[in-house]
């Protein structure tokens, strides 16, 4: 498969050895990793589990892969779903300082193919701010990732606002990826037919959601030396906004149409395909979509063959693989 310039992937997993290692210790808690009965391991999550390999640890195996798939650079972070960063701050703080640690090493040692975001403690903001400035500062880590639940409306947007605030003096990347806050109770009950349609339909309304928030509001307006970016396209919001547009000139004209606020932030392309990347590029501009795999969730060759198979031209498939990436990360470093 040909990529040109080469791949930049900005919405790419690792868990450090070291993290595995303590949540192999988490018996009967949530989250934690477990062996089967075949030897296999699983990852137990606030929502459902996950099958747990090398392929989430071994730096070695990853830079493989990368090589095999034409990836040349990868944005590493500790998915939100897993539940890590929205734990009590006693049992959050120690597993997210050595996730930070871990990443600011492996992306010092290997510069030219990794560089990270922080996970941060979510249960107590000021630790979080602390954690987030010494992973910026100390770590050289580029950001942090945050939980499409932190902007679910404004009330809860504003409860956030010292990380942008402390962003803002260090120049950082937030990428706002499917996760909870420490506080947001309990799940409704889903029906269980049909669960993996229905997690899919989920996880995508709430990163539509969170569109909402850092679109339409005035949140995102004060920061000038902050990027933002959403992951999966930012969710439903592509599919919808022609609707908000319609309702919103018949019972309020006088507002901005929501599509004319499309370009406040980028968005990734994970786990998605052709026809909802040319939907996306059509709402926010090529220059504003990245590529996402979700690597090692989901399956890296699918997503580059998904862009490859769009009707986008030439020159915005190369802006989406790798030419936004470029002009962000420059921006960080």
């Amino acid at each position: 498969m040909s990529l040109g310039a080469g791949a930049i992937d900005m919405h790419a997993h690792w868990v450090p050895p070291q993290v595995a290692h303590a949540l192999r210790q988490r018996q009967g808690q949530v989250p934690r990793l477990e062996v089967l009965a075949d030897g296999a391991e699983r990852l137990v999550m606030p929502i459902g589990t996950l099958g747990f390999s090398e392929a989430h640890t071994d730096p070695s195996l990853r830079l493989q892969h990368m090589l095999q798939q034409g990836v040349v650079k990868q944005m590493l972070s500790l998915p939100g779903l897993f539940g890590i960063d929205s734990l009590p701050i006693d049992q959050a703080a120690p597993l997210v300082r050595a996730f930070n640690d871990a990443c600011g090493q492996l992306c010092r040692t290997h510069p030219e193919r990794f560089c990270g975001l922080a996970a941060l403690p979510l249960a107590d903001m000021d630790a979080a701010v602390a954690e987030l400035r010494r992973a910026r500062l100390k770590l050289g880590l580029m950001g942090a990732i945050l939980p499409v639940d932190a902007f679910r409306s404004e009330a809860t947007a504003a409860r956030i606002q010292p990380l942008f605030e402390a962003a803002e003096a260090l120049g950082a990347h937030f990428f706002v990826h499917p996760g909870r806050m420490p506080d947001s109770g309990a799940l409704p009950d889903a029906p269980p037919d049909h669960d993996l349609a229905r997690r899919a339909l989920a996880v995508q309304h709430e990163v539509g959601q969170a569109m909402v928030t850092l679109l339409l509001s005035d949140f995102l307006q004060p920061w000038r030396n902050i990027t933002v970016q959403v992951a999966n396209l930012g969710g439903t919001f592509s599919a919808v906004v022609e609707r908000m547009d319609h309702m919103l000139a018949l019972r309020d004209p006088a507002r901005p149409m929501p599509s004319s606020r499309a370009r406040a932030v980028w968005v990734d392309c994970a786990s998605l395909g052709p026809q909802a990347l040319e939907q996306a590029v059509a709402v926010f501009g090529a220059d504003r979509v990245v590529l996402g795999t979700d690597c090692p969730i989901f399956d890296t060759d699918r997503t580059l063959a998904g862009i490859q198979r769009s009707r986008l031209s030439a020159a915005d498939q190369a802006l989406v693989l790798h030419g936004n990436a470029t002009g962000l990360l420059a921006r960080l470093t």
